[in-house]
């Protein structure tokens, strides 16, 4: 294992260190993209959730409410549901918009379910550069639209909605709630986002001194926001939906959890749209967890872990009325 060194390597927590040596930091591109994915294929453990928690498993194919091909779901349910009418939690994967699927976020969701009683929905959204925006918002919001005109199906309350992504999934999140907001169909009751991809100027901007150096690259975030928005980065007009730190007022979102890593390249973009959501009478929830970097979630006993993971659920099931 070669040890790799950097400007900001000092202020990585020790903690979660040895993962940038045992993962070195690569740019994605276009050349090394499909063996990206398959190497990610190889390292998420393919899990059977049921054999390790109360919940049942279910894939389901849904219809685009656009008009596009049929998308696929996954359901956990608690075996013995708390609850006559299920909290409905509905997650979106990260990747960078180009790579990942649910399954990351399987064994999560499924302890979710088991422990507070949620129904656990994710959607396998198209990923780019095969497959351009709109078609990821529309995908994550007919996932969305198909669980809330399924309710008494899935057994889910619809006055109780969160929506959660992580990287990626975390900015497909906010542009969905951004977008749900603005259609008027029905309501979200809490967005969590942590390590948010909010922002494709974040791709042409200055290096940042010292966030960005590890793990997800300036360069890989531009390979990523060029992919999903079919164009440069940082083009004048592009839709908020997309790119949510674009919006010009996020008044009207649910209550919203932001966590990043002070060393994460999406700190700056992270923070402004905290600062905007406070400015616009948003309900906000902000930690930036010191020498945090973006594969943080590989160590989840480390401290400040173990610290988002309880504010992060307060957080949830406070905004739901569920503690």
């Amino acid at each position: 294992m070669k040890e790799q060194k950097g400007r900001s390597r000092h202020l990585i927590d020790q903690e979660i260190i040895s993962a940038i040596d045992l993962i070195p930091t690569s740019d994605l591109s276009e050349n090394t993209l499909m063996e990206s994915r398959e190497n990610q294929a190889k390292m998420l453990p393919q899990i059977d959730v049921t054999q390790l928690f109360p919940v049942t498993f279910e894939e389901r194919a849904v219809p685009s409410y656009f008009g596009g091909p049929e998308l696929r779901i996954e359901i956990i349910k608690p075996r013995q549901p708390k609850y006559d009418k299920m909290p409905l939690y509905y997650s979106i994967h990260g990747g960078g918009m180009v790579l990942g699927s649910p399954v990351v976020d399987r064994q999560g969701n499924a302890a979710l379910a088991a422990q507070h009683g949620f129904c656990c929905v994710s959607v396998y959204y198209r990923l780019a550069p095969e497959h351009i925006q709109p078609s990821q918002l529309q995908d994550c919001y007919s996932g969305l639209k198909w669980c809330i005109e399924h309710a008494d199906e899935l057994a889910i309350d619809t006055q109780k909605v969160a929506v959660a992504g992580s990287s990626a999934g975390a900015g497909l999140a906010a542009g969905l709630a951004i977008y749900v907001r603005d259609q008027k169909e029905f309501d979200i009751h809490h967005l969590r986002l942590r390590s948010p991809m909010l922002d494709d100027r974040t791709s042409i901007s200055p290096e940042h001194p010292y966030a960005g150096e590890y793990v997800w690259t300036k360069r890989s975030n531009y390979f990523g926001w060029k992919s999903v928005l079919g164009h440069e980065p940082g083009q004048e007009e592009t839709s908020e939906y997309y790119v949510p730190a674009r919006a010009k007022s996020l008044a009207g979102l649910p209550p919203t959890y932001v966590s990043i890593g002070s060393i994460d390249l999406f700190i700056d973009e992270a923070l402004l749209f905290a600062k905007q959501l406070a400015f616009d009478g948003v309900l906000v929830e902000l930690h930036v967890y010191p020498g945090y970097h973006h594969l943080a979630p590989m160590f989840p006993n480390a401290h400040f872990s173990q610290e988002g993971a309880k504010s992060s659920e307060y957080a949830l099931l406070k905004a739901l009325e569920l503690l």
